[in-house]
């Protein structure tokens, strides 16, 4: 959940620190930056944002820098990464756990070594200190720094010479050419403008240095990233242009389809993936159940409980290709046909899939998920043969021209407390989206629950004027509107979201008339929109929630 970024060029200061802008829609708590100067290692970090850090981008040939997430140690100055050695000579940036870092801590202590923070990270620059004090070169002073620790990560290590050493275990990382210049990343984003990008394979080692590069191990050119370009062009936040972006990333990734073959999907069949992208699973299980698959779907932290048959086939849906809790299902073995969607070329997933069918949401910065939701809808409807998905670019379309009724109800949803987002059948799903939307960023308590179920319970919570949403299709009108009436009578405020009104409801939100089984592809946008507005009105970033990140990364 970190992020790493480093170049070997002119202008490294100024790169580096861009790129952990671009870096900063991952999530994080802390950041830093260590370049060349004099022949010396600098280090410039803290609590927040780079750019509280570092007021101008030091002049430099080469850098560093990272974002963090706390793990190991609290939320401080002197936890924020990168993290130098005794003679500051050398510096590292990681990404990841060290299993055995209190071992080795101990005995670099005892060794005379001097710590600065309470992380596992700085065991590494202090291992690799110790090699090259012996007289071994800076690669084989890597083969030894990894060789002692244990357990996951992505590290880059910057030289007072203006070297960078780069190693992967189990965390993705990215190197780049262009010219002359090198680069290092965990994320595509910062790299999306060089022409040769690589993902390292896992236990490989790479050193670059001023004219080339050395690697031990291999690595696999990346094809696909888009070049699309990153900025707010006239939105106020990335999470607002994303949900506006959706009838265009539903249209690239339905043309991209239709170059594909569609993967055999056959016997028992289960959809694995976390948060929003489980969502989408649910969503796949409705829908391949429906055509006459045994298909069911998991949270993929609780994968591993599973005590039942393996399926013929597994499909891993991850937006990043790095959730860990799904790779880690993946590394254990499984005997299953591995199907993978996932919206980034080149990610650690793709390394354990037959077939991997990418959505093409484009570069998604904003940490809740908008456009590569609808579009993992969109190619699972595609995998269960669904017809018709031509029309949902247009169905989005309309929704999104008539905004002013959500922002309007988003005025009194910022100022509730608690909000219910009740659905029947296939729009269970989207009531689950919605509530996860809306607790993620605008931090109101929001619970998604069968609006069947919700007299057994949850009504019990319902006060004058509590907000209650409902996702509904044609199929479930009837015994839906009875749960509207439920709720109305103990004085709820109740929202319908579809294509026609039920006729309780306080108000209606209408979306186009599509077949039943595309509309969790629509009649989310207004909820997602919902979810927007009311964090902006409450004064939070909705691109960058508290304690969220873009990618989990680590268990």
């Amino acid at each position: 959940m970190c992020g790493i970024i480093g170049k070997i060029g002119p202008d490294a200061g100024r790169f580096v620190v861009e790129g952990l802008k671009a870096l900063e829609y991952r999530g994080y708590d802390s950041s830093g930056i260590a370049f060349v100067d004099s022949g010396s290692v600098k280090i410039l970090k803290g609590v927040g944002t780079i750019d509280k850090i570092v007021r101008e981008p030091p002049l430099t040939d080469a850098a560093i820098g990272h974002t963090r997430w706390a793990t190991h140690g609290g939320v401080t100055d002197f936890n924020a990464h990168p993290h130098s050695d005794c003679t500051g000579k050398y510096a590292v940036a990681h990404n990841g756990i060290i299993e055995n870092y209190a071992d080795l801590k101990s005995e670099l202590m005892n060794a005379g070594h001097r710590f600065r923070s309470e992380t596992d990270s700085e065991v590494i620059v202090h291992l690799f200190e110790d090699a090259v004090r012996r007289g071994v070169s800076y690669m084989d002073a890597l083969t030894y720094t990894v060789s002692k620790i244990r357990g996951q990560y992505a590290l880059a290590i910057l030289t007072a010479d203006g070297h960078i050493l780069a190693a992967r275990n189990g965390a993705p990382f990215l190197f780049a050419k262009d010219g002359d210049a090198l680069y290092v990343s965990s994320d595509p984003v910062p790299l999306l403008f060089a022409p040769d990008v690589y993902r390292l394979v896992d236990g490989s080692l790479l050193h670059l240095y001023p004219g080339g590069y050395e690697l031990r191990g291999s690595a696999r050119r990346v094809t696909g990233i888009s070049a699309r370009r990153v900025d707010l062009g006239k939105y106020r936040h990335y999470m607002e242009k994303e949900i506006f972006e959706q009838p265009r990333a539903l249209a690239e990734t339905l043309r991209y389809l239709q170059t594909l073959q569609r993967p055999e999907i056959s016997g028992r069949v289960h959809l694995v993936a976390a948060g929003t992208s489980y969502h989408a699973a649910l969503y796949g299980e409705y829908l391949l159940r429906m055509q006459g698959f045994d298909a069911r779907a998991f949270i993929a932290s609780e994968y591993l409980y599973w005590r039942g048959q393996e399926p013929d086939v597994l499909i891993a849906i991850s937006q990043s290709g790095e959730t860990e809790d799904l790779l880690s299902i993946l590394r254990n073995g499984v005997s299953s046909e591995v199907v993978a969607i996932t919206n980034t070329p080149g990610s650690t997933i793709e390394e354990y899939a037959r077939d991997v069918v990418y959505t093409r949401a484009g570069p998604e910065v904003g940490v809740a998920a908008t456009k590569t939701y609808t579009t993992q809808l969109t190619v699972l409807a595609w995998l269960a043969g669904i017809e018709g998905l031509d029309q949902l670019p247009e169905a989005v379309s309309q929704v999104l021209k008539n905004t002013s009724l959500i922002e309007d109800l988003s005025k009194r949803v910022a100022s509730a407390r608690s909000v219910y987002f009740l659905g029947r059948g296939l729009h269970l799903v989207t009531a689950k989206e919605g509530a996860l939307k809306l607790k993620e960023i605008s931090y109101i308590h929001a619970e998604a629950y069968p609006a069947g179920e919700s007299k057994h319970g949850p009504i019990s919570l319902i006060e004058d004027g509590f907000p209650v949403f409902f996702s509904v299709g044609p199929s479930v009108y009837t015994e839906t509107a009875s749960n509207v009436e439920e709720m109305r009578a103990r004085g709820a405020w109740t929202v319908s979201v579809s294509p026609n009104p039920l006729g309780p409801e306080d108000v209606h939100i209408a979306v186009p008339s599509i077949p039943e089984v595309l509309l969790p592809v629509v009649e989310i946008v207004p909820l997602q929109l919902l979810a927007y507005n009311a964090a902006v009105l409450r004064g939070n970033n909705p691109d960058r929630p508290r304690n969220l990140a873009k990618s989990v990364t680590v268990k």
